[in-house]
């Protein structure tokens, strides 16, 4: 996973590559244990159906709706910590960080999926992991996420894809004439 240095804040480009070099990442762990589980299973006539629930299928059940839970909860406590003053670069590096705990929880849930897919080669799992596969990708790093989460100015929205740099000094001066130009 990528490291979290400055180098990612340089401009909207390195920004949202490392972003979503972050998301793939972690979606590609448990994608790997589906992808054995399933042609395992497949190679031995396909998967089975649930007929009934032992304590494993609702462990795994609870595990992963407690860790999708667990994952928005925690994010949406996280961006309203956002304080309006902070600067441009601390508040990319805070959903920087706030984005890649929610897909950690993310990734903990598919990898329950798939461990459930694993040790028990049932469609339920498979449709599932399907599931929230789509809930991880409806949450990828878009540039209006970043502003709306962050509840970025119009100046920093329009600074967020531009391709100058991320530096403070730049940042004052193109908030500045953004302004102007709406007055």
């Amino acid at each position: 996973m990528p490291t979290p240095d400055k180098k990612y804040l340089q401009n909207a480009h390195e920004y949202f590559h490392v972003l979503n070099i972050t998301l793939y990442l972690l979606i590609a762990g448990p994608l790997v244990l589906f992808c054995v589980a399933y042609l395992q299973y497949e190679g031995q006539g396909g998967l089975k159906s649930t007929h009934r629930f032992s304590a494993l299928h609702i462990a795994l059940l609870v595990g992963t709706a407690i860790s999708v839970f667990f994952a928005f909860r925690r994010y949406r406590r996280a961006m309203l910590l956002v304080e309006p003053n902070w600067s441009f670069r601390r508040k990319l590096r805070y959903f920087y960080q706030q984005i890649r705990q929610m897909y950690i929880w993310f990734m903990t849930s598919n990898a329950l999926v798939a461990l459930g897919l694993y040790l028990t080669g049932e469609q339920l799992f498979a449709g599932l992991y399907a599931i929230v596969l789509v809930v991880f990708s409806l949450h990828r790093p878009t540039p209006r996420r970043v502003v709306r989460d962050l509840k970025l100015t119009k100046a920093e929205g329009v600074r967020l894809m531009s391709e100058q740099p991320y530096n403070e000094e730049v940042s004052k001066n193109s908030e500045q004439a953004t302004e102007e130009k709406d007055v």
